[in-house]
């Protein structure tokens, strides 16, 4: 695929997925919406078990800024060595995208299922989605084994899917502010890529 065609269907992506999250942000922010939000949490309530309390707290721990920040940095460390372009902006845009969920929550400053502000977005799934999102976009745009693009691309998607599904469970989030979580890292991760992995221009002679 031409480099400007891909870059063109990233920023179509990303334009979608800003929309979807604009879209949230309305709802979060009206109460007289929130009624699947409540009915979810009933739902999760019901299912509460010993077990699976232990399970949805070790996937939420994957999505925890100091377990991400050691993914960053080994990540950083496997680019570096093979000399990707992403390698000095990879931990920029992890900066970047802790900084950018922070703002929204303060922004909106929705209340969460067990008390106490900043539910919106789930800052767990926001920076789980750039992180894991990146390293499937790098499995699927480098030289990698189609067997590690599919193993690789698995797992991070089942990550991404077990964190956003743990933070409702454990009542620290709203579904909106999971969605919210989804929608809004995707088009953080899909922006910042279009700028930092822009190949360079040829210079002509």
């Amino acid at each position: 695929m031409p480099p400007a065609l891909a870059q063109r269907r990233v920023l179509i992506a990303a334009v979608f997925s800003l929309l979807v999250f604009g879209s949230l942000i309305i709802i979060a922010l009206t109460p007289a919406l929130h009624g699947l939000d409540r009915q979810l949490k009933l739902a999760f309530d019901a299912t509460r078990h010993p077990i699976l309390e232990v399970t949805m707290r070790t996937a939420t721990r994957m999505g925890d800024g100091w377990m991400l920040l050691v993914f960053t940095v080994v990540t950083w460390l496997v680019l570096r060595r093979a000399g990707d372009r992403l390698a000095s902006r990879l931990p920029v845009v992890m900066l970047g995208s802790a900084a950018a969920e922070w703002l929204l929550k303060w922004l909106v400053a929705r209340r969460r299922p067990r008390g106490g502000p900043f539910a919106f977005p789930s800052g767990h799934v926001f920076t789980s989605v750039v992180f894991f999102g990146a390293v499937i976009y790098l499995l699927w745009t480098r030289d990698v084994a189609r067997p590690w693009r599919l193993a690789g691309t698995t797992v991070c998607a089942l990550l991404i899917v077990g964190i956003a599904l743990s933070r409702m469970y454990l009542r620290f989030h709203w579904l909106t502010d999971v969605l919210g979580g989804l929608s809004g890292g995707a088009a953080y991760l899909l922006i910042a890529l279009a700028i930092a992995d822009r190949p360079p221009r040829e210079v002509s002679a």
